[in-house]
């Protein structure tokens, strides 16, 4: 049964992973956080990393997201 249901749920994950991909195509998230007191004033600096998900990486998630999927619907 597990054997079965595999093939689904990582067709499911790598399909939303493509499709957000799709829609959302940089990701940013911050790294560190500084802080420095300056006299009565705290001054804060973030640094911030975008990821870019290019257009070559979306359709290949797509497609072998559905590839997944389509063969763990098959009936046998």
């Amino acid at each position: 049964m597990l054997r079965k249901r595999l093939p689904i749920a990582v067709g499911v994950v790598l399909i939303l992973i493509g499709v957000a991909a799709l829609i959302h195509p940089q990701f940013s998230y911050r790294v560190e956080q500084h802080s420095q007191q300056v006299g009565s004033m705290k001054v804060l600096f973030e640094t911030r990393k975008v990821i870019h998900f290019p257009l070559w990486f979306s359709i290949p998630i797509l497609t072998i997201g559905a590839a997944f999927l389509i063969t763990g619907l098959r009936k046998d």
